[in-house]
């Protein structure tokens, strides 16, 4: 068989192995480069260039710097030894150049590391290895934690204890006469008003037809012992239908009922609250006292 240049050849010898037969593979001017055993030449010819290969491919790679061993080295020099003593003196010349165990010298790895290590000089203290710190970053888990530091808070200035005596809070207004111009004092049809109706900007008093146009021409008299009854836009109905109801008020000939309504921020530090009128309307309730 011919390939590329090299013929495989069966050779007179035989080997041990009676399924395969020795190969002679010569080149082109018909010396004898290899002999390989195998079923046949195609066979033989393929293991020839895959040993072919596998030295070019060593000859490329760079040669192991002379003070370093390979990672394997101490295994593969183990397996030598064992191959030698179970080889015995019978198989061992002849199988040795082969195999090149005897030039295969391969260093041990305990002398290459007590080479490179420095011994210590007589005399000499010994030098004892710097025990590593914790890695910038990472807190050390065997270290004991430390008491925290006292944390000051800020306090607001507003919340600063003056230098100096508390001043007392302004005395609330007094006030027994509010002009109808003075809180926006107007009239309002009830009709457009509903128990949903949401807070505004007003507070509302329902009153008779002549109390309200005195009220619209006189403006309002405060009194604590005769309070006026404010209420919110949602609890207008409310209030209305209670003095329908009233008998007093049915019976007077020119009496209507009238729904007024003033600026709610002008009365905020006039009013008090009204619990019961507020639980029982479900509407905030007010009562303008005058302060």
């Amino acid at each position: 068989m011919v390939r590329h240049g090299f013929k495989a050849r069966p050779s007179v010898l035989a080997p041990s192995d009676k399924t395969r037969t020795l190969f002679r593979i010569e080149d082109a001017d018909g010396r004898v480069v290899a002999r390989i055993a195998a079923p046949d030449a195609t066979r033989a010819m393929a293991l020839f260039w895959r040993r072919q290969g596998c030295r070019d491919l060593a000859a490329y790679l760079p040669a192991p710097a002379p003070t370093a061993a390979p990672p394997h080295a101490a295994a593969l020099q183990g397996s030598i030894d064992m191959a030698r003593t179970r080889l015995g003196p019978r198989l061992g010349p002849r199988l040795g150049p082969r195999l090149g165990l005897d030039q295969l010298k391969l260093p041990a790895i305990a002398e290459q590391q007590a080479a490179r290590s420095p011994r210590p000089r007589r005399g000499a203290a010994p030098v004892v290895a710097p025990v590593p710190g914790p890695v910038p970053g990472q807190d050390d888990l065997f270290a004991r934690p430390a008491a925290p530091l006292p944390v000051s808070v800020p306090v607001p200035v507003s919340d600063r204890a003056p230098h100096g005596p508390a001043e007392p809070p302004a005395p609330r207004r007094q006030v027994t006469h509010l002009d109808a111009d003075t809180v926006q004092l107007t009239r309002v049809h009830h009709r457009g008003l509903q128990p949903s109706d949401p807070p505004d900007s007003f507070l509302y008093h329902i009153a008779g037809a002549q109390r309200a146009d005195a009220m619209l021409r006189d403006g309002l008299t405060l009194s604590r012992r005769d309070p006026l009854l404010l209420t919110e836009r949602g609890g207008v109905p409310y209030w209305l239908s209670l003095l329908a109801d009233d008998a007093d008020l049915l019976d007077d000939a020119a009496a209507g009922i009238v729904v007024l309504r003033l600026k709610r921020f002008m009365v905020d530090d006039l009013i008090e609250d009204d619990p019961d009128s507020t639980r029982s309307s479900g509407t905030p309730c007010y009562f303008l006292t005058g302060g």
